[in-house]
């Protein structure tokens, strides 16, 4: 890879995030064989995602610009060992997973997911941090953006990698299963315990500042 490899950045306009199959396929082909814009064009794809998901997990976004810089000059160089062109993103996702364990062997991060129902209550969560005209109204809306934040960190890090893949990131139980290297059930059972935890606080956050008195 050349030196300026190291500068990689994902431009916006210079390739669409929402490419088909057929394409991605394409744009992998052409940078194994060697052809460096195809391979910044997967960057424009991927780097955001990665990136996200790096800091979703380690928490700094220093320590994100770095692994995800690290995660992408590793994949330019090990591209040619990918066997299937379609499962870029699931590679992609376990050479960053595997760059925050060797950065933070004392703790581990391992990820787990939430079901659909769940992704979405946290997606309406967040949509209350939304400014609002209100003073007191911004106030809480920026407690709760915190909150999220907090409880994400305080995840145990066997379910807060599965639960940024799953309901930040959309991915299917199956290609976490890939990802992380473990069973579906495994998978599975620690997505309904993220769920169980997320749920509890975010809720009783709301039932306090917005006159929920019961459980959604």
């Amino acid at each position: 890879m050349s030196e300026d490899s190291k500068g990689l950045r994902p431009r916006k306009k210079s390739w669409k995030t929402d490419i088909s199959g057929q394409q991605l396929e394409v744009l992998v082909d052409r940078a194994k064989n060697g052809d460096v814009q195809a391979f910044q064009d997967l960057y424009s794809v991927f780097g955001e995602r990665i990136f996200n998901y790096i800091y979703r997990l380690c928490g700094s976004r220093e320590d994100a610009e770095d692994l995800t810089q690290d995660t992408f000059i590793q994949a330019f160089r090990k591209l040619g060992t990918l066997k299937e062109n379609k499962k870029i993103q699931s590679w992609l996702y376990r050479i960053a997973q595997n760059n925050v364990y060797q950065k933070f062997r004392s703790k581990r991060p391992q990820t787990e997911s939430l079901d659909q129902d769940d992704a979405q209550e946290l997606s309406e969560a967040q949509n209350r941090t939304t400014p609002r005209k209100n003073p007191e109204e911004s106030a809480l809306a920026e407690e709760l953006e915190e909150l999220i934040e907090e409880v994400i960190q305080s995840l145990p890090d066997k379910y807060r990698q599965v639960f940024v893949l799953a309901a930040i990131h959309k991915m299917s139980y199956q290609e976490i299963s890939q990802i992380v290297n473990r069973s579906l059930a495994s998978v599975k059972s620690d997505i309904h315990r993220a769920r169980v935890v997320v749920r509890d606080q975010i809720k009783e956050y709301l039932g306090e500042n917005y006159g929920m008195s019961h459980p959604l």
